[in-house]
């Protein structure tokens, strides 16, 4: 596995774990609103790490462009 499938497996990984936090948490749990806040930047900061490594990816995949040139 190359360091780009690398990458992008962590990034799926991290938008699994958004989706099986909604579904532990959904808006109806009984404990929603004591834990929204926390949940919400969890999942925002999830969001953030998951932009971040596309940047990351299009750089290395243009590092690959480069070397291949």
């Amino acid at each position: 596995m190359d360091d780009t499938q690398q990458l992008i497996a962590i990034k799926e990984e991290l938008e699994r774990l958004g989706d099986r936090l909604r579904k532990i948490f959904p808006q109806t749990h009984p404990q929603f609103d004591s834990v929204f806040e926390d949940l919400g930047a969890a999942g925002y900061y999830m969001r953030e790490a998951g932009y971040r490594l596309e940047s990351v990816l299009l750089t290395v995949q243009g590092d690959e462009e480069t070397e291949i040139e």
